[in-house]
């Protein structure tokens, strides 16, 4: 298992976390503007390095109050199944927590229940939820 180094709120390229996001959600290469996004809607953001490249992230949007909730949890395929997305995880908890915030909300798929539910403390709960798209 590597030991890669986790910062709150670090720095990063919007290259860097589109290449990222594509390889962990099987899509092309956007251009989208993720550091715009993050410091105006986000209460923060985890990255996760491996020297300099950046091999996992995780957004932590905010309603401005006492809920947070996690989006894009990624890690690089070949960094994956290290426990670096749990150490993701367990970092926005405690900057979510240290913040005020009172709740902590994730949408999964399937397949990712039991690593939320089991390895991370989440507990499930009834959502609803309308596609716009």
């Amino acid at each position: 298992m590597s030991n890669p180094t986790i910062e709150w709120r670090g720095v990063f390229e919007n290259s860097e976390v589109n290449a990222l996001h594509a390889e962990c959600f099987a899509h092309r290469v956007f251009e989208d503007d993720w550091w715009t996004q993050v410091n105006r809607y986000s209460l923060g953001w985890v990255c996760l390095r491996e020297t300099e490249t950046l091999i996992g992230f995780v957004n932590v949007a905010w309603d401005g109050g006492v809920h947070a909730f996690l989006l894009d949890t990624m890690v690089a395929k070949e960094f994956q199944r290290q426990g670096h997305a749990k150490s993701l995880v367990q970092e926005a908890v405690r900057h979510a927590k240290e913040t005020g915030c009172e709740w902590l909300h994730v949408d999964f798929e399937p397949h990712l229940r039991g690593f939320y539910l089991e390895h991370c403390g989440f507990q499930p709960t009834d959502a609803g939820l309308i596609r716009l798209r």
